[in-house]
């Protein structure tokens, strides 16, 4: 496949397609066209690369023509204001993993004159879409050829099985603070930060039922299926913040790389329907919305009650066959909308997450400790201390005594390894100031 930019024997984009189906065929020509979400972009570009790859007389040209369609450039005599001589696309970055990109031209033809046949594949930033165009010699080659390029780039697509955010960019405002425009959607890749069951502590029973109602569903999602058993199912993780709900669903996330794991959060959750479509398209998929109470809290006071009304529609509309499940985290499950929680047909488990007990206070700084000398340490002393904290508090408690430690040693080092005492300095230090509920701050004593 030959690769022509503005040059070439005509000069006219309107020419050129001429010369690819004959003058005379050309007021037949069938044109079809179709709108997709702009990320769809780079999936729609690879798969009409492939597609003419193997065909012989195809020329793939980059010309921009913002002001027209393909079925204006083919059909319609050019208008005095539009001018179609060819000029060269721009070069516009497309994320294709975690901080990976490639450039591709917003506006491309593949002319096929073996076959009669173009394809144009088009990035419409004023509509923050990727527009889809094929012109053939009839309407039925013409609908094929666009359903084969869809299906290609969802069967091949960039973000199958990848761990992704779905935002929202910044709104733009005006002097007074007005929003002038709200901000578009984007997805993102994620660095898959990877968790292994040795990486996390948590209590047995909460495990088993990630392991049941997550994992397991997704591994054998074909024996259910072939059970009858629905294998999309909604899990809500809730408790007081830093008891580890975001690093469970980390956890989640890495026991299935043969997933596509959509993490929502903020205002990106207003952008529902999108965001299911998107679950839709790269199915088996798992969504997590976090800190779901900030939007879909209850419907008395909330103020996006027509973005709640889609989330409770996208879930009543999930069918049986979807390999769709979705997580839920909320630090206040007091503020969410009832008919969320409290029907088993949307969420059909609810998991708590509260400060850990002894023996599970225990294994945590047994393992923050595990790179540290702690001969000097008593144990249980530090574990009755710790009565009533977070897991994050433990963790920061590890390192502010670490750092206690090495001002003590006045060497960089250890000064022969952690000491109770260390601990207690920090523990005395992390609680100045958090008497009453201000000691939530910092998650000692969350009951």
């Amino acid at each position: 496949m030959r690769r022509w930019l503005v040059s070439g024997p005509t000069a006219d984009i309107d020419g050129r397609l001429a010369e690819v189906f004959g003058r005379g065929k050309l007021a037949a020509t069938q044109v079809d066209a179709k709108t997709f979400p702009y990320y769809r972009f780079v999936d729609l570009f690879k798969a009409s690369d492939t597609y003419f790859a193997t065909r012989q007389n195809v020329v793939a040209l980059d010309s921009q023509h913002d002001d027209e369609g393909l079925n204006t450039i083919v059909h319609s005599k050019p208008s005095r204001w539009v001018s179609r001589r060819m000029k060269r696309s721009q070069n516009l970055a497309w994320p294709v993993g975690p901080g990976t990109e490639i450039f591709l031209p917003v506006d491309r033809f593949w002319l096929s004159y073996g076959d009669h046949l173009v394809v144009r594949l088009r990035y419409a930033s004023e509509m923050d879409v990727a527009v889809l165009e094929v012109a053939a010699e009839t309407a039925a080659i013409a609908e094929d050829v666009l359903k084969r390029l869809d299906e290609q780039s969802v069967a091949q697509s960039i973000y199958r099985n990848r761990l992704l955010e779905f935002v929202a960019e910044s709104g733009v405002m005006d002097e007074h603070g007005n929003v002038e425009r709200q901000g578009a959607p984007r997805l993102r890749f994620k660095a898959e930060d990877r968790v292994d069951d040795a990486d996390i502590v948590i209590d047995e029973q909460i495990r088993q039922m990630l392991w049941r109602n997550v994992i397991d569903l997704h591994h054998r999602r074909e024996i259910l299926k072939a059970h009858r058993v629905p294998v999309r199912r909604g899990v809500l993780l809730y408790g007081p913040p830093g008891t580890g709900k975001t690093f469970a669903c980390r956890y989640l996330c890495s026991k299935l790389p043969d997933v596509t794991r959509i993490v929502v959060t903020g205002t990106a959750m207003l952008r529902v329907n999108a965001i299911f479509a998107l679950a839709r398209l790269l199915q088996p998929s798992l969504v997590i919305f976090e800190d779901v109470d900030l939007v879909f809290g209850s419907r008395e006071v909330n103020l996006y009650s027509s973005v709640l009304g889609d989330l409770l529609d996208q879930m009543d509309g999930l069918r049986p066959y979807e390999d769709i499940g979705f997580i839920l985290t909320t630090n206040a499950i007091d503020r969410m909308e009832a008919a969320i929680k409290d029907r088993p047909g949307r969420i059909s488990q609810c998991i708590y997450f509260g400060p850990p007990k002894a023996e599970l206070r225990r294994r945590y700084l047994q393992h923050y400790l595990r790179h540290y000398e702690t001969v000097g340490l008593d144990l249980d002393g530090l574990v009755a201390a710790a009565d009533g904290t977070t897991q994050a508090f433990l963790k920061e408690w590890v390192h502010r005594s670490v750092q206690i430690a090495t001002e003590r040693a006045g060497d960089g080092g250890l000064g022969g390894g952690l000491q109770s005492e260390d601990f207690h300095l920090a523990m005395a230090e992390m609680k100045a100031f958090s008497e009453g509920t201000t000691g939530r701050i910092i998650g000692f004593h969350v009951r």
